[in-house]
């Protein structure tokens, strides 16, 4: 069996433009986890899921560190931490290191995949789109 047996066809998406608010709002309506985000060629550029969504400054789930361990944390790291609780739009959190597989690509890769890169979906692409 290859992806293309499996995959499902007829995916939602969203764009690099979408607010927060309205991924989580996708994501709940069609009770899924993730949207991959595609540009207007509808080209993958990445994806979001909800642990994207988990850190938020206005749900008040935004990391917070003692403040000893906050002067020992590397500044790129606090500034990414930064970014991603306060973004708005899904281009500011969305994973833009996409693992992908082709429509012939065999259930044991995509398994492989999977373990290999503790993630719970691959997209299957055709050139360079969904």
């Amino acid at each position: 069996m290859n992806a293309s047996d499996i995959m499902v066809r007829e995916v939602i998406t969203t764009d690099p433009q979408a607010s927060v608010s309205q991924v989580a709002k996708q994501l709940a309506d069609n009770d899924i986890s993730a949207l991959p985000v595609v540009d207007n060629a509808g080209r993958l550029v990445g994806i979001i899921s909800e642990a994207d969504l988990m850190r938020r400054e206005e749900v008040g789930s935004e990391k917070i560190r003692p403040w000893w361990l906050e002067a020992m944390t590397p500044a790129v790291l606090l500034v990414e931490e930064f970014a991603r609780s306060h973004g708005k739009r899904v281009e500011e959190l969305m994973s833009s290191q996409v693992v992908t597989a082709t429509e012939d690509a065999s259930l044991n890769e995509i398994a492989s995949l999977l373990e290999k890169h503790h993630i719970k979906r691959v997209p299957i692409l055709k050139d360079g789109k969904l």
